[in-house]
């Protein structure tokens, strides 16, 4: 089993997300339903989970400051357009975009000339997946809200 997993665009405590995922009747309710999901599959502190960009957005009323210490795992966030940098502790933090795992790992798909003969690991695109086989969308509106494993990624290839 994968000890190392990937979700975007969690869009935690962002009110204007419902609009664009009418399954959800609350941001609460989706946060939770997300953060379930998330603690389903991601069972040990030892687990990496690799939050590609978009995970908590600033919300005065909301309670982000203990949100991210509920989920399970060793949290890394390669920070995205709608990010919050206050919300995450220094060491979450992995600006720009990674190789790891013999992939390009980012929040927002690169350019074709750029992969090198690595796939993409990204977010940003929501439910707008690529049509080509170098780019996986690990956003939460196209892995049902629920992170997805490194396993999983690379026997779908």
């Amino acid at each position: 089993m994968s000890s190392v997993f990937f979700i975007a665009d969690t869009h935690f405590g962002h009110r204007n997300i419902l609009k664009y995922r009418p399954c959800f009747k609350s941001v609460e309710e989706h946060d939770e339903t997300i953060i379930s999901n998330w603690n389903r599959v991601v069972t040990k502190k030892k687990y990496v989970v690799w939050v590609l960009g978009d995970m908590c957005i600033k919300n005065k009323e909301y309670d982000m400051d203990n949100l991210i210490y509920r989920l399970n795992g060793n949290i890394r966030i390669i920070t995205g357009n709608h990010d919050h940098i206050k919300y995450y502790p220094q060491s979450m933090i992995w600006n720009g975009i990674w190789s790891k795992y013999d992939y390009w790992l980012s929040h927002a798909p690169l350019h074709p000339n750029e992969l090198r003969g690595k796939r993409n690991i990204h977010g940003h695109v929501h439910n707008k997946t690529i049509d080509d086989n170098r780019y996986i969308n690990v956003c939460c509106d196209v892995i049902n809200y629920t992170p997805i494993s490194l396993d999983e990624i690379r026997n779908k290839q």
